[in-house]
Order: C-alpha cells, then structure tokens, then sequence
C-alpha cells in the first residue's frame, strides 16, 4: 500500500482536476443532505470550516448555519495550534494562514463553552471536518499538520463533550468530502481521530457504505 503522503498526492491531484461546475454541484448535494441530517438539525453549535482551493464548499454551508440560528465557529491557526472562534457573519472573515479565510478573534469555543456550563447549559456540538482522503470506515488522512487529531485529542480531554449518541455535551464529527476522495482502504495510525460519519454528494457514510444518490 502507498504512504500517507503518496496517496494525499494522488487524491489531491484528482480532487483539484474536478471540473469547477462539478464541484459546485457536488457542493450543492452536500449542503442538500447536511442540513436533513438529525445531528445538523439537534445541533446548536457548528464547528465549521472555510473550505479552500477545491474543497467541498462550505460557504453556503455556513450561511445557512447562521441563517438557521446556530452558534457557528470557524478555525484560526497559530503556531502548530488551531482554535475555533465565533463567526457572525460571513463578512467577519479575513485572510489567514496559508491564504486561508479566518475569523476575526472575539469569543472562542473554550470560551462559549465554559459560559454554557457556569450556567449549567450543555450544548450539541456538530464538527464538520475537512480532509484528504477517506476511507469506507471513516478513517481520515489529513494535510499533514495534524491540526484536527490535536484538536479532537484536547476537546475530548479537556471539556464536558462526548462523541455523539452518549447523552449530553454531545459532539458530532462529520467530514465532507466528494466520492473521488474515498477509497475502499488507507493506511492509519493509532493517534489518528476518525469522524463519526463522511458526507459526500452521495449521501452519508458510517462504517459501511450507504448512500442514496
């Protein structure tokens, strides 16, 4: 089996050679099946991203987040760090990391989270994760820098939140992703964190394959 970083190449190159109306199209599904999702609909809070080059587009997504009243926060990084901050609008987004669009620094989530719970509140936490390339079990190759594996390792370690279906504080993880970039099988490492379920524009992925395209 290829590395990491030799599959990542190959899947990057074919993700990027998607014509641009495919992907818009593609996009347009994900967000289709998104926000008919339970864990979309219970959530309160959104841990997005601010898709970039030929992700899945997360822009409508995020605007739709907000237009449904949710808490949305998007990645900033620092260092080797990456924190989610609180987005008001699409508008509050400036260049950052790698030419990637950022949010403007107001209110974490540590932050949030820690008001919500001095005020006995717990909150359903939906992550939508990016990535390279997947697999049909939900494991996850990354860009290499391991931003989200540290992330998820200090969430679960450091806050009242727990992987979904486990009571309250519950957080979600669910990457986007288009078809091309899942295979039957990659290679994985033990530290490596799997999202919960990949949404493609084929519909959901969860351990096996389902979809209803």
């Amino acid at each position: 089996m290829d590395t990491k970083k030799e599959i990542r190449r190959k899947i990057l190159s074919l993700r990027d050679a998607v014509l641009p109306e495919d992907r818009k199209a593609g996009s347009k599904k994900i967000k289709e099946h998104m926000i008919r999702l339970p864990c979309y609909r219970d959530a309160d809070v959104i841990l997005a991203y601010v898709s970039y080059r030929s992700e899945v587009d997360t822009m409508d997504l995020i605007g739709q987040a907000l237009a449904d009243g949710k808490q949305v926060f998007a990645p900033k990084v620092a260092g080797d760090e990456m924190e989610f901050w609180h987005l008001g609008g699409l508008d509050a987004l400036q260049s950052g990391y790698q030419g990637i669009l950022e949010p403007i620094e107001t209110l974490s989530y540590p932050a949030y989270s820690s008001l919500k719970k001095s005020r006995g509140q717990k909150s359903s936490v939906l992550m939508w994760m990016p990535g390279a390339v997947f697999d049909r079990t939900c494991h996850r190759i990354g860009y290499g820098k391991g931003f989200y594996d540290k992330y998820l390792d200090r969430l679960y370690n450091k806050s009242d939140v727990t992987p979904w279906g486990k009571g309250d504080g519950v957080l979600t993880t669910v990457a986007l992703a288009y078809e091309c970039q899942v295979l039957e099988q990659i290679p994985c490492e033990p530290h490596d964190y799997r999202p919960d379920f990949i949404l493609t524009e084929c519909g959901l992925i969860e351990q096996t394959i389902v979809c209803d395209k």
